[in-house]
């Protein structure tokens, strides 16, 4: 999978403008969203992970504001792009943004992350990029490459047609290894972290 990461690393790099043309001519509706973190990712539990709560969805029309995103919408309704608000610069009167383009498969959903940008700019460092992994509409893997050569890999167990356990594989200076289980309520979702000694420390929600 790393091999297939490389290799859309140098196949989109330097496309930055034909994607955000692509998503300008082929999106039919916007959605906005509102948070720290984004408020979608096609990977489970993205944001939790971190400690961090996921953006939401607004159903309501919106003005650009910072930690506000922008969501384009094809044909099928599905999510091809994404504008993330970071900061307003008064002399410029523009947006520092950062855009995010999802290629959506029968099977899989490509990531192509971009760092900052202003918003009317069409020149940005393809940062990274992704695949999640489905079968049966089940997302069970995500793969993330840096531009940097670090490289994650998520696995996804399930028990009764929920996520019960998560296995990060990180590959940095070092390889690391981290298990996290997940606890489901009627209401609450509670993510722990399994140490290698067995102890388990609560990730998400924040105490």
């Amino acid at each position: 999978m790393k091999d297939l990461l490389l290799s859309l690393l140098d196949e989109y790099k330097d496309k930055y403008s034909e994607l955000i043309s692509f998503v300008e001519h082929a999106h039919k509706t916007k959605q906005w969203g509102m948070g720290i973190m984004p408020s979608y990712n096609p990977a489970p539990y993205t944001c939790e992970l971190q400690g961090c709560k996921p953006g939401r969805l607004l159903k309501k029309d919106c003005e650009p504001a910072k930690d506000r995103q922008c969501y384009f919408f094809d044909e099928h309704k599905k999510i091809i792009g994404e504008v993330q608000y970071a900061k307003h610069v008064k002399f410029k009167n523009q947006w520092i943004i950062y855009r995010r383009f999802f290629l959506n498969k029968p099977d899989s959903i490509i990531e192509l992350i971009f760092g900052s940008d202003l918003e009317g700019g069409r020149e940005a460092n393809l940062d990274s990029v992704a695949i999640t992994v489905f079968e049966l509409d089940q997302a069970t893997a995500h793969y993330s490459l840096l531009n940097t050569g670090e490289y994650f890999e998520t696995l996804y167990q399930y028990k009764a047609k929920k996520i019960a356990s998560v296995t990060e594989n990180i590959w940095r200076e070092t390889f690391t290894t981290r298990h996290y289980e997940i606890q489901h309520t009627d209401n609450d979702t509670t993510i722990f972290e399994v140490l290698p000694d067995n102890n388990k420390i609560v990730i998400f929600p924040e105490n």
